[in-house]
């Protein structure tokens, strides 16, 4: 009875490390977007491998090779998880370990995550200290299976992130942005500028680049604003720029039905943009005219303050 419950213990650990690792690979931008909050240089480089890790583990507690050695990786592995996330949980006032990548519901509150993370390391521990030692090879396949899906795994998170992208510094600080956005954005053409990398423009049009948050109160109001910019004669078209989760994206799109088309951004593509929400830029000729910064008004009003009055900033 006592051997069948290590073995069912074992097989929940080794399910455990392969979906967290899994779900981090599918979510890799949100995981090294919250690595980097934690303002660690070295973490940054080693958060790819985490996931293709936690995979590696997983199916080796999985197909039942080197147990006892897997964990000890456990151990180590789930006290460095609670050492960083302490670190900036009481440092910087984090309070996503990103365990789970960007899934909403899986998200814990910081009692559950230290509850979670102390029966996880002493089941590790109590594992470790009873499993034996089993003398023997390998077996060929498994050991090539777990090789070639560990492969697998670090190529697709090479191919889907981006680790440069995470080493720059925001080129603003709070009160320096809006000199940012007025050397980098107004009076340039869209190419010369990083809007060019999400958004395609057409010298005989008008367009309104707005960008904005899924949670943020006055990106909602805005959103529904922007719902009758549509068919006025001084903007051809609307095109969204943003960032969130996609339970934030559900309910944004519930609250908003939003007329006009959006693409979603890296996290840490948006910061090189803005960090303030939302945030508009009025294109015409392929040059950005113009900025609103904050809530879009009624159209009536926008079209008062920007062009009635040739008020532009």
């Amino acid at each position: 009875m006592k051997r069948k419950a290590v073995e069912i213990t074992i097989l929940l650990f080794g399910l455990f490390y392969l979906f967290s690792g899994i779900i981090k690979i599918i979510d890799i931008d949100n995981f090294i977007y919250i690595i980097r909050s934690y303002k660690i240089k070295q973490l940054i480089y080693l958060a790819p491998a985490i996931p293709v890790i936690e995979i590696i583990i997983g199916l080796m507690l999985v197909l039942k090779i080197r147990t006892k050695l897997m964990m000890l990786f456990s151990v180590l592995l789930l006290l460095f998880f609670t050492v960083v996330f302490s670190f900036g949980h009481f440092l910087l006032n984090i309070d996503d370990c990103g365990c789970f990548g960007g899934i909403d519901f899986l998200r814990m509150s910081t009692p559950i995550f230290y509850l979670r993370n102390g029966l996880l390391i002493a089941a590790s521990f109590y594992l470790y200290n009873n499993l034996k030692v089993k003398r023997g090879g390998v077996n060929f396949f498994k050991f090539a299976s777990i090789l070639l899906i560990a492969v697998a795994a670090s190529l697709i998170v090479g191919i889907r992130s981006n680790i440069s992208l995470y080493l720059n510094n925001i080129p603003y600080t709070k009160s320096t942005i809006d000199e940012y956005h007025n050397s980098q954005f107004l009076n340039k053409n869209v190419n010369e500028t990083i809007l060019s990398n999400y958004i395609s423009t057409s010298p005989d049009s008008t367009y309104l680049v707005f960008i904005f948050s899924y949670k943020c109160p006055h990106c909602i109001i805005s959103s529904y604003n922007l719902n009758n910019y549509l068919d006025k004669p001084t903007i051809d078209r609307v095109v969204g720029i943003t960032k969130g989760t996609r339970k934030e994206k559900r309910l944004f799109n519930k609250i908003t039905n939003p007329k006009f088309d959006y693409r979603e951004i890296r996290f840490v593509e948006m910061n090189r943009i803005t960090s303030f929400y939302p945030l508009s830029f009025y294109i015409e000729n392929d040059t950005i005219r113009f900025k609103v910064k904050g809530t879009l008004p009624k159209y009536k009003d926008f079209e008062e303050k920007y062009f009635n009055n040739n008020n532009k900033e």
